[in-house]
């Protein structure tokens, strides 16, 4: 594996053990044609040369963002793992289309039945029983609908009955792509599944409630004078200068809807660099960090932190120094912000309903700054600790905070030792937090994605809480607000998301984007949209996924973790060059050729989640996992498998 390669270095190189593509600064695909024009992007292209040329063995995608998914970016990706010629883009494309429809015409039937067959011939033939299941139907029936379909002629569809018709419908749903290379688990498919006995671990429910802060006087007062600078600038830039502008503005809506203080920083940044005459200052004082940039995934072209600081320079060279100082003192002289006490109010709630330890959740580390501080002062009894890109803080003796590593201070708050865990959204992936029940949104993203990103490290199987509780803390009287409520209202967002209106929620950040500089009414075009989503519209996953009860047999795996583990210990069965040093318990020092120094890693799934800063998990998809040697011991039978090898041994 190489960590880091250009396209054309991918597409020139030997075959890799595992390739690792990032999209977090691609866009994405919206429609048909070259990139340019919405055609597939960068990385999609890369992919597809790859798998064309065969340049991997083996393929895994995953995304942190599945609820916004479109039907070719869809397809896109099955196509990287094989379809068969008549599950063309338009035939894909087209077939969802004809099969939404309650009553589709004679030509949509035959297109749907032609394809039908072809996914048949590709994927294997629906079996009796699946039929009778997906349809309802009788053996007698179901078989009737399957002969018809399977016909080559069109006469035996036309002589079904429409119960039939309908029969035909759900069958030719369930023998699709999607159905045959998509698995996908809802926390209603594994609620139900609990329900049936299929798992013996419960999914907790959510209580998601949003409170609305109303600001002060003077807040407000501040919150229409920043409006109306925004409006200013944005109305009197250039149209070249209109990206960049707008850009920057954006930075100040967000950080305000955050926390005074948090605006109050960028301010004073701005101030500082129109002081200097623009001029670039040292690396990180000046240009906008990775909070600021935009989190909208739906748009062409995603900025990169060069991008952003670019757009912020060109922004500032044109900023009104008298109009930003004016602000910046209006900020300062602003008392703590009043969402704090709101804030405070819902932590002793939740402990007197039983959650002892909470996360509370901000875009900016300014605001999570100003709250570390308020909340150590007067927190209700709270032991807070920090995590955010900057890495892990606690609280050091007789004042200020102590850097510690992220691993550390979320090892920390899952023994205990703090309770209260003051986050940026660095914390929003890859922690796994079921013995906390308990989180605060102190302020929205544009993005909803990231909401439920946040909730994901509380909501996960095994969470110890039957209910878990969510408290989202809004602004009253701003459009971040109004959409956020138009949202809640129609689709239960962060409680249940409607597949069909995953488009919509993509297109969240840019709408109030428009809104903030342009005026436009966000909340009603996107409470209209969902609305006409929600009448029968759009794209819905897992409307076109199996969700029956029903268990497919599996056969057994060849090689468990315990395997795993006892492999790094007979040296005969490890490939030639590679040196392991026992640690500790399921730890190891691994060396493999072309290494300096070992790197500690281990087969324990837990004690990895605990120490993934520190310790690699050793196991197939790592690229430190190197495979057994494919020849046995010259004692060992012929033919035996690994596992085999290692009982003997």
């Amino acid at each position: 594996m190489r960590r880091s390669a250009r396209r054309d270095e991918l597409l020139a190189a030997e075959p890799w053990d595992l390739v690792v593509l990032d999209e977090a600064h691609h866009a994405r695909r919206r429609g048909a044609g070259s990139a340019k024009d919405g055609g597939p992007n960068a990385l999609l292209q890369t992919m597809q040369a790859l798998a064309a040329r065969g340049q991997f063995r083996g393929l895994v995608l995953l995304t942190a963002t599945p609820m916004q998914v479109h039907p070719v970016e869809l397809r896109d990706l099955l196509a990287l793992l094989g379809l068969p010629p008549e599950w063309s883009e338009a035939a894909f494309l087209r077939f969802f289309d004809d099969i939404a429809h309650p009553n589709p015409g004679a030509e949509a039937f035959e297109r749907m039945a032609g394809l039908f067959r072809a996914a048949e011939r590709a994927w294997g033939r629906m079996s009796d029983d699946e039929a009778r299941r997906v349809t309802g139907c009788s053996r007698f029936t179901a078989g009737k609908v399957l002969r018809a379909l399977r016909d080559s002629s069109s006469i035996p569809r036309r002589r079904l009955e429409t119960p039939e018709r309908r029969a035909a419908l759900a069958a030719m749903r369930a023998r699709t792509p999607v159905r045959a290379l998509v698995s996908r688990h809802t926390r209603d498919l594994l609620r139900r599944y609990f329900a049936a006995g299929a798992i013996s671990t419960p999914v907790a429910t959510r209580r998601v409630e949003d409170r609305f802060v109303t600001m002060t006087a003077d807040e407000r007062a501040l919150y229409r004078a920043v409006e109306d600078y925004i409006s200013a600038a944005w109305n009197g830039a250039a149209a070249a200068e209109r990206s960049a502008v707008g850009f920057v503005m954006t930075i100040y809506r967000r950080r305000l809807a955050s926390s005074f203080r948090a605006l109050r920083a960028t301010l004073e940044r701005h101030l500082a660099a129109l002081d200097a005459d623009g001029a670039a200052a040292g690396p990180g004082d000046a240009g906008p960090g990775e909070e600021d940039l935009p989190d909208d995934e739906a748009v062409e072209d995603v900025l990169d932190a060069e991008d952003a600081a670019e757009r912020e320079r060109r922004a500032l060279a044109a900023a009104d120094r008298a109009a930003v100082a004016e602000l910046l003192d209006r900020v300062r002289a602003l008392p703590p912000d009043g969402k704090l006490a709101r804030l405070k109010a819902a932590l002793a709630e939740l402990r007197r309903d039983g959650h002892d330890r909470a996360m509370v959740f901000t875009q900016f580390a300014d605001t999570m700054d100003f709250l570390r501080d308020a909340l150590r002062a007067d927190g209700g009894g709270w032991r807070p600790i920090c995590y955010s890109g900057r890495g892990g803080e606690e609280p050091a003796p007789g004042g200020g905070w102590r850097a510690i590593a992220r691993h550390d201070a979320a090892r920390r708050f899952e023994r205990g030792e703090a309770d209260l865990l003051l986050c940026t959204d660095a914390a929003a992936e890859g922690l796994n937090f079921q013995f906390c029940g308990a989180l605060v949104d102190y302020d929205m993203p544009w993005n909803p994605m990231r909401v439920e990103q946040r909730i994901g490290r509380i909501d996960r199987l095994g969470q110890k809480h039957s209910v878990i509780r969510v408290v989202n803390l809004h602004y009253e009287g701003t459009v971040e607000t109004d959409v956020y409520r138009a949202l809640r209202t129609r689709i239960r967002l962060f409680e249940s998301v409607v597949g069909r209106l995953q488009p919509i929620l993509a297109r969240l950040p840019g709408a109030i984007s428009d809104a903030v500089l342009r005026g436009a009414d966000a909340a009603e075009e996107i409470a209209r949209s969902a609305r006409e989503a929600a009448e029968g519209g759009g794209f819905d996953l897992d409307s076109v996924l199996d969700a029956d009860l029903a268990m497919p047999a599996r056969a057994p795996s060849a090689l468990a973790m315990a395997d795993l583990d006892r492999l790094l210990a007979r040296p005969d069965l490890m490939p030639p060059g590679v040196e392991v040093q026992p640690m500790g318990r399921r730890e190891y020092g691994l060396r493999v050729p072309g290494m300096s120094d070992a790197v500690r890693v281990t087969t324990d799934r837990d004690y990895h989640a605990a120490n993934a800063d520190s310790v690699e998990f050793w196991s197939p998809g790592n690229p430190l996992f190197q495979p057994p040697d494919p020849a046995p011991p010259p004692d060992a039978a012929a033919g035996k498998t690994a596992r085999e090898i290692l009982e003997e041994g």
